[in-house]
């Protein structure tokens, strides 16, 4: 395998937010662990009278709840703690390291929409002090090599 080849570690990856898709977005989070985004679509199982077995087709995903549990910041705390409060939807950004791309300052980014609520987690001896973001998804997840951009031909 050449060194472009070789998987990288997700640690530490980043959270944004933002008003819009191509906003301006502020950093408010790190992230040790990212929940699936979405898991695979439901089967729908069918039969005939012709078919000598069941049968199975996609079907369609199920709302999805995505609770991350975070290290942050003061500043990042009290940005979270608004944007909770408000009960607003948001555009919401998880961007993987720099060091996963192979384009420089592209990695993927992952997006969608949802209103959030923030929880502490757990406080342990010798542990960082995590919160329990959780957001309500409100839209299908969309994937990008860097930011999303108004003009991407720009």
């Amino acid at each position: 395998m050449n060194e472009g080849q070789k998987p990288k570690v997700s640690t530490l990856s980043t959270l944004w937010v933002a008003e819009s898709l191509t906003g301006e977005r502020t950093q408010v989070a790190y992230v040790q662990e990212i929940p699936p985004l979405k898991s695979a679509k439901e089967a729908i199982t069918y039969n005939a009278l012709d078919l000598e077995e069941e049968q199975q087709a996609k079907g369609s995903r199920k709302a999805e709840t995505l609770t991350i549990p975070i290290l942050f910041t003061e500043k990042q705390h009290d940005t979270l703690k608004g944007k909770s409060d408000s009960d607003s939807e948001y555009y919401w950004f998880i961007k993987l390291p720099d060091s996963t791309a192979s384009t420089a300052n592209k990695p993927i980014v992952f997006n969608f929409t949802g209103a959030c609520d923030l929880g502490l987690d757990t406080i342990a001896i010798d542990d960082m002090l995590k919160e329990n973001l959780t957001i309500y998804r409100s839209s299908a997840v969309s994937e990008t090599k860097g930011f999303p951009v108004a003009n991407p031909t720009g």
